[in-house]
This record gives C-alpha cells, sequence and structure tokens, in this order.
C-alpha cells in the first residue's frame, strides 16, 4: 500500500504543471556601483548566497563599461526581482540588461 502512495505521489509531481516550468535560467545584470577591486567579488558572493542561485560570473568594471553579473539560478526558487533586491541591499544597485 505505501509503494502505491509513493508511486502515485512520484508521479503527480512528475506530471504538475509546476514540475514542467521550473528549468534554470541565465540572466545578465549591469551593476552600478561596483568600480572597485574588491566590489566584484562582494557582488559575486551577495548574488551567490540567493537561494536556487547555481552560478554567478562578475565582470569587474572597466573604464568603458560597469560591472556585469551573469547570474544562473533555478526560476522554480528564485527570481530576477530577488536577485536585484540582494545586489541594491548590498550597496550595488543592479538591473537586468535588455535583450
Amino acid at each position: 500500500m505505501f509503494r502505491r502512495i509513493l508511486a502515485a505521489t512520484a508521479l503527480i509531481a512528475l506530471l504538475s504543471p509546476f514540475a514542467a516550468e521550473a528549468a534554470e535560467r541565465t540572466v545578465v545584470l549591469n551593476v552600478d556601483n561596483a568600480t572597485c577591486e574588491l566590489c566584484a567579488p562582494i557582488v559575486k558572493k551577495t548574488l551567490s548566497r540567493v537561494s536556487g542561485v547555481k552560478a554567478v560570473v562578475v565582470q569587474e568594471a572597466s573604464a568603458n563599461a560597469g560591472a556585469v553579473a551573469t547570474v544562473t539560478y533555478d526560476d522554480a526558487v528564485t527570481n530576477v526581482a530577488n536577485l536585484i533586491t540582494a545586489s541594491t541591499n548590498a550597496g550595488y544597485p543592479a538591473h537586468a540588461r535588455k535583450s
């Protein structure tokens, strides 16, 4: 009996619309105020601590451009707004780069 209940629960979880829509996504964030050598590691650590984040790569600011963070995350756990909030709360306002 327990096996049938477990199998039915697993089947429902696999067929649910929420499970089908969950995916790994990547967003590119332009990060303001990240102009020093220590800023990029701080931004990376801050974004990495957001639940659901899989990977973060931060390109340091240059004379021609500000810092850019590329974040890969599980959209069933977090979203772009949470990433922007985390970065902004750390003192580095961010916004999603337009495609």
